[in-house]
């Protein structure tokens, strides 16, 4: 193990993902018959292809 996170509460999931975010961590794109997409919690800072 690398580092130990410590929270005096359990955070929420748009905690833990601004705390990744901040770090610098970016979403993998997943491949799929409709192109790239980032799926799962982090798809929801992703701009949408719609609005592209």
């Amino acid at each position: 193990m690398n580092s130990v996170s410590v929270w005096d509460r359990c955070p929420t999931a748009d905690e833990l993902l601004d705390a990744r975010l901040r770090a610098g961590w970016t979403p993998t794109p997943t491949s799929t018959v409709d192109g790239d997409v980032v799926l799962g919690h982090a798809a929801c800072r992703v701009p949408s292809r719609a609005a592209r």
